[in-house]
This record gives C-alpha cells, structure tokens and sequence, in this order.
C-alpha cells in the first residue's frame, strides 16, 4: 500500500494518523470510489485543528 503523507496547508506539519483535520475543497462533481487521502491531497486545502481554532480566534477578535 502507498503511504500518502497530509500536511497543514497554514503551517506545513504533516498530519497524523486519526487526528482532527478540516479540508476547504469544492463538491466533487462526480460521485465515485476514490481513495480519501489522494483526493484531499490533490483538491483540497488541509488544516490541522490547532491552525483551525487560531484562525477562529484571529477571525472573532
């Protein structure tokens, strides 16, 4: 099996296993199989949760 590594688009960490992520991207416009990882990888923007809540707190300040 290909091992595809996630990393936070705002500060690069790559992504653990089973950890809380949040990804921006566009409905796909076609409903099919595909394997997860090599899909937000390639049409998403992915945010760890830490960068998440920071955002969050910048944005309601």
């Amino acid at each position: 099996m290909i091992k595809r590594n996630l990393y936070c688009s705002v500060c690069g960490r790559e992504v653990e296993g089973d950890e809380e992520i949040y990804a921006k991207m566009k409905a796909p416009e076609k409903t099919a199989m595909v394997e997860i990882k090599a899909y937000l990888k390639k049409n998403s923007e992915i945010i760890c949760k830490d960068c998440y809540k920071n955002n969050l707190k910048i944005k309601g300040s």
